[in-house]
């Protein structure tokens, strides 16, 4: 159901249903027939299933909650790679710097537990760098050289 991932996804964001309800409230969505922007209590009977979610709320939801639509209606893996694929295959150029310099800065912040895998990483490193166009290797002994400075600096 359509309210329980709207559940799920303000508890994942760490918010309180009164809190969403405000922020929800704060972009003045005019969903009624008349343009009235919902009330906490219509706001709280969405979030309780008591009321069904009218569907022009369902972008302001996605804002609040920082979340695309399609994500509000699944949660599988395969919906977000889909969604995923979707954007790389019409994002415009723009998006798509941005979108790599956020993941680049993500991937930069997230540890990796090499005992955890279970390979030999230098080696595989080794085989598989054969591969990898001389734009690639240059980029990778950069970060390398980047990552290898910072440690030294601890």
């Amino acid at each position: 159901m359509v309210y329980e991932n709207i559940n799920k996804l303000i508890k994942q964001k760490g918010l309180t249903k009164k809190e969403f309800a405000q922020k929800l409230i704060s972009l003045q969505p005019n969903v009624n027939r008349i343009g009235e922007t919902p009330s906490i209590s219509s706001i709280y009977a969405y979030l309780n299933g008591t009321n069904s979610i009218k569907a022009d709320l369902i972008p302001y939801i996605a804002e609040v909650l920082g979340v695309t639509e399609q994500e509000i209606f699944d949660f599988s893996k395969e919906s977000r790679k889909r969604c995923f694929k979707y954007f790389l295959e019409n994002a415009s150029k723009e998006e798509l710097e941005y979108f790599n310099y956020f993941i680049n800065t993500q991937l930069a912040n997230i540890p990796i537990n090499y005992s955890n895998l279970n390979i030999n990483k230098n080696e595989e490193l080794l085989e598989l760098l054969e591969y990898a166009p001389k734009p690639l290797i240059d980029k990778l002994i950069k970060k390398l050289k980047e990552i290898k400075k910072f440690i030294e600096d601890l």
